[in-house]
């Protein structure tokens, strides 16, 4: 280290449920997928090399991110910081898995073609907030006038006031896909809370930060008339 890696997707896929991996991981990446960052889960390539990223630097400062575990301090970990991914136009399917890191036949000089994923995500102006998405979420805005959030590490650092989950105090909301924009007032429905089970008390999830779990906190965006 430092140095290059490819990045295989493995054939057994567990995160395809939520309550399989830890909820901090999983609420990122149903988040990421309504972005339109990554695709669906039907939709992803498996048992294959997806593409390579550089490993910059490997240390055990988490730096408060949203897919660390644990106490570095106290558990000994490290983290990889990772930067410069590429996806590969076409995956390299039928690649068999291995536990830990492996060698696998690639000139590094002679990679397949490949690109970045332009990231977008929220956006925060006075009271409205701007959120890409999808275009199968983008085609059903005029059936629907409400959308879910997962509100993990990421997003209720942005949405939610210090230290709580109550949302700030948001007043429209804009979605975007593909260059267009559709603007909506929100209306008083529009709340935070956690998800409940079938007793009515909030669900409890694995969690990266305790053997007792954590409740998934979802945020609850309802809207009324569109703003021309």
């Amino acid at each position: 280290m430092p140095g290059r890696i490819l990045i295989h997707a493995s054939k057994k896929c567990s995160l395809r449920t939520v309550g399989n991996e830890p909820l901090e991981w999983v609420q990122e990446i149903l988040n990421e997928q309504l972005f339109g960052n990554l695709p669906d889960f039907p939709d992803m390539p498996d048992g294959a090399i997806i593409g390579y990223a550089t490993v910059a630097a490997v240390d055990q400062d988490n730096a408060g991110s949203a897919w660390a575990s644990g106490d570095s301090n106290e558990d000994g970990l490290y983290y990889w910081h990772l930067k410069d991914a590429f996806v590969f136009d076409e995956p390299i399917t039928g690649v068999k898995g291995k536990l830990h890191l492996w060698d696998y036949d690639l000139d590094e000089n002679n990679l397949p073609s490949a690109h970045q994923v332009p990231l977008v995500g929220f956006e925060i102006e006075d009271d409205n907030l701007f959120i890409p998405i999808n275009k199968k979420r983008w085609d059903s805005l005029a059936e629907n006038q409400a959308i879910i959030i997962d509100l993990g590490v990421t997003a209720s650092t942005l949405l939610c006031k210090p230290d709580v989950y109550d949302l700030k105090p948001f007043k429209t909301i804009t979605f975007a896909h593909n260059g267009n924009e559709r603007k909506f007032r929100l209306t008083e429905d529009t709340f935070s809370h956690p998800t409940l089970d079938s007793k009515n008390e909030p669900e409890v999830y694995l969690s990266l930060f305790g053997e007792e779990g954590a409740n998934r906190w979802i945020a609850q965006f309802v809207w009324a008339e569109e703003i021309k």
